[in-house]
């Protein structure tokens, strides 16, 4: 897609009952106000300290086309993770999570629905149908959601929710826009709203109808019915749905040729019973991770595999080996050879329990280099020690990104500031880096000499400048510990640097010649 194409369909999407164009950044202001709900309310210190945000950052929009439709539209996403809200939405999730699911209509996902399916008889006149909500995660409606969790908390939590609900926004092309209804698209907290939202939708759409479906079963905003009360009548039915809300809108598709997709099933009239296999949209072209792709074996056999148990989960018994044919001549064309499918597609052997799991104490994340890395990964696994390999490169780190950049200090990690003299400063903090090069500026200038190396460095005589407009980030590495140690490879790689040994975290010796070797100064 064009750049130019792709922002005029994120402009389309920008509509002004929706979203509002901000005068300024709400970032700090949203930090404040969350934080300050945050202390109040009745949840236990410990928990507060990891919920309160020092450092924020603006969610970012970006559009995902949808190529299985006409005009490739976008679906707008909102990349929320490091935003004023995040942590704390992650959190309320987990606590509204018990609330939600308890409903017969409930389906978890593609095996539930399977599962549901096998107590379903129908009658030659029934009729199966799929109703879809447009656009529900932004029309949501706010007031009458947050009046749903308000009979469900107490009032210092259901402030926290209205706080997430209704502090949505995001930077996109250099503006900022608040989301005036619904819940975002890329937030924790959406999907499980939208979910409670639409269980007391259902209900009450349900028991106020006079003809009510055989069979309701819903997915988010995807619902598959068995009607038995005749073709007329459905399309009365579809308007009493359209009736319920003024922003809840349904679109229906009925079965054809007896069959009727939903989510990735494709479900089959057989007798009076109802068959199930995978199913898969027009677009689908069996592309999928060729063999020649630099990335691990055990990454590749994973894929295949997992298509595998796919076709186990969702087909009935008689379209298993069907399905498993179709991924074998899919791998095929893929690069693969036989054997290698063959044992791909082999059923898997159980998942580990929860106290093997305990076993593996830590992870390693290691760029992906044939022969090298998966030999470091075998020396970890003794240790119990998951290694998890990355491609060193991408196909999308060539292309333009789809978000709006950061600002280049906005974020935390590993910094380095130079001098004049030659010599730098390398640094580390859990706030951006733009924050604590304003620390360094005022430790100089105020001559506290004790606070900073930096401002001990550039008062040490006449002859240092320190260099701030060409501080750089130089790893935007996330958790304490690891910080810690970076800063020290950082430091052993850059002998030139003026920092406190007394400050810096000790690097055992026996990796100083591994980082000179493999990373060497820059």
């Amino acid at each position: 897609m064009k750049s130019e194409d792709y922002r005029s369909k994120i402009e389309d999407l920008l509509e002004p009952q929706t979203y509002k164009l901000l005068k300024k950044d709400p970032t700090a202001l949203i930090v404040r106000n969350t934080n300050r709900l945050i202390k109040a309310s009745s949840l236990p210190e410990h928990l507060k300290s990891k919920l309160i945000n020092s450092e924020a950052q603006p969610p970012r929009l970006y559009g995902l086309p949808k190529i299985h439709k006409a005009s490739v539209p976008l679906r707008p996403i909102v990349s929320a993770p490091g935003s004023p809200t995040y942590n704390l939405a992650k959190y309320l999730t987990t606590i509204l999570q018990p609330k939600v699911g308890n409903t017969n209509s409930y389906v978890k996902d593609s095996t539930h629905f399977v599962q549901k399916l096998k107590d379903i008889k129908l009658e030659p006149s029934d009729i199966m149908v799929s109703f879809d909500v447009v656009s529900l995660f932004t029309r949501v409606p706010l007031g009458e959601s947050m009046d749903l969790i308000k009979e469900s908390f107490p009032p210092d939590i259901a402030e926290l929710f209205r706080v997430c609900l209704t502090g949505s926004y995001f930077l996109w092309n250099g503006n900022y826009y608040e989301q005036t209804e619904g819940v975002a698209m890329g937030s924790p907290i959406s999907p499980i709203i939208a979910n409670f939202f639409m269980e007391r939708f259902e209900e009450k759409a349900l028991e106020s109808s006079v003809l009510k479906p055989a069979v309701w079963f819903r997915y988010v905003d995807d619902t598959f019915v068995v009607w038995k009360h005749g073709r007329d009548s459905l399309d009365d039915f579809l308007h009493h749905l359209n009736s319920q809300s003024p922003s809840i809108k349904f679109t229906m598709e009925t079965e054809v040729n007896n069959q009727l997709a939903f989510l990735d099933v494709l479900v089959k009239r057989n007798g009076d019973l109802l068959d199930h296999t995978v199913y898969r949209k027009p677009t689908h072209t069996d592309r999928y991770l060729h063999k020649l792709s630099n990335h691990h074996p055990s990454q590749k056999q994973g894929i295949i595999g997992t298509l595998a148990n796919r076709a186990r989960r969702i087909c009935a018994n008689e379209h298993i080996q069907e399905e498993l044919s179709h991924l074998n001549k899919a791998f095929l064309a893929n690069g693969y050879n036989d054997r290698e499918i063959k044992a791909a597609l082999a059923p898997r052997q159980r998942r580990p329990d929860a106290n093997e799991q305990e076993n593996i104490i830590n992870k390693a994340f290691l760029p992906y280099v044939s022969q090298v890395t998966d030999r470091i990964g075998k020396v970890l696994k003794k240790h119990n020690i998951k290694t998890i390999y990355k491609p060193t490169r991408k196909i999308r780190d060539c292309l333009r990104p789809a978000k709006d950049k950061r600002e280049p200090l906005s974020s935390a990690g590993i910094y380095r500031i130079p001098c004049s003299c030659g010599s730098v400063y390398i640094g580390t903090t859990k706030r951006s880096v733009g924050t604590r090069l304003t620390e360094h500026k005022r430790n100089c200038r105020l001559g506290q000499t004790k606070k900073s190396a930096v401002a001990e460095h550039a008062l040490r005589d006449g002859d240092h400048k320190i260099q701030f407009e060409d501080t750089q980030v130089i790893a935007t590495t996330s958790g304490y510990h690891p910080r810690l140690v970076r800063e020290a490879v950082e430091i052993h790689k850059h002998p030139n640097n003026f920092n406190r040994k007394e400050e810096t975290f000790y690097l055992n010796r026996i990796w100083h010649p591994a980082i000179s070797r493999t990373l060497g100064p820059k």
